[in-house]
């Protein structure tokens, strides 16, 4: 009878319960799997992978972090791009009223007039320019998480010291000489501001390419962690179902072991 006549100790139940025990484990991690989405959920899983995984995970948070950073750069540029619009809008608007008086047919009556405008566009510019475009931008700007792009270098903060509009140098109600110098002035301050609208425009094209690289560089990250961390749910499901059945035969093998050694019984009818 071997086993079945040591009923102190049931060798065929005590190996039936250890299979049982094994499998309601892989149940439990294919639950967890198929609930989860994910088939590395702690360090326990796959050491290997469970470290991959984590260390892409912090590369991208990294690169979404640094796209962040950089979108704030551009809504930044893109602030102070708008201001030098509207100065170049003022500087063509006065270039327009200074070639209009550049005419025999205009009165001194209506040059006065036409200096009342150029003088208070001209006040204009400066209140645009002093909200904080030449300073603000130009002082020392550094974008963060980029690589080589710092905007401290000589550009309208040192060219608009050239740009001065005060009404002495802006004159239509003078000589001819000077009128023509008015047009001239307003016309080289016209092209400061368009070449380093030309500039910023630049970095800012810049800074939007570096963007979708950056989006390259995450859907890739993802895929990567996808290959590592996700779950085949399809594969999970199956294997879910086997270890349903045999989990029912392994409670079946179970109590048969444990009804066995009752057959001894019948040595002491």
């Amino acid at each position: 009878m071997g086993d079945l006549a040591r009923i102190n100790t049931n060798i065929a139940a005590i190996r039936s319960f250890q299979t049982l025990t094994d499998i309601n484990e892989r149940i439990v991690m294919a639950q967890e799997r198929i609930s989860t989405g994910k088939k590395v959920n702690r360090a326990s899983d796959s050491p290997s992978d469970y470290f991959i995984s984590r260390t892409l995970e912090r590369q991208i948070n990294a690169v979404r972090r640094k796209n962040d950073n950089i979108e704030r750069g551009i809504n930044f540029l893109q602030t102070n791009d708008s201001r030098l619009a509207q100065v170049a809008n003022i500087l063509i608007e006065m270039s327009d009223l200074a070639n209009q008086a550049n005419s025999i047919a205009v009165t001194s009556a209506e040059k006065q007039a036409i200096q009342q405008d150029i003088t208070q566009l001209s006040i204009e510019v400066e209140n645009i320019l002093q909200s904080g475009v030449s300073v603000k931008l130009y002082s020392g700007f550094t974008l963060g998480g980029l690589n080589n792009v710092s905007l401290t270098g000589n550009l309208t903060s040192n060219a608009l010291s050239t740009l001065t509009l005060d009404g002495t140098n802006i004159s239509v109600t003078g000589s001819q000489s000077e009128l023509v110098s008015t047009i001239e002035n307003i016309d080289n301050a016209l092209t400061i501001i368009l070449k380093d609208e030309e500039r910023l425009g630049s970095f800012i094209k810049r800074l939007e390419v570096e963007t979708e690289v950056n989006k390259i560089e995450e859907v890739n990250l993802r895929a990567s962690l996808s290959s590592i961390q996700d779950a085949d749910l399809a594969e999970e499901q199956l294997e879910l179902t086997k270890l349903s059945i045999l989990q029912q035969s392994a409670l079946a093998m179970l109590a048969q072991a444990n009804s066995s050694p009752q057959s001894v019984l019948t040595l002491f009818g």
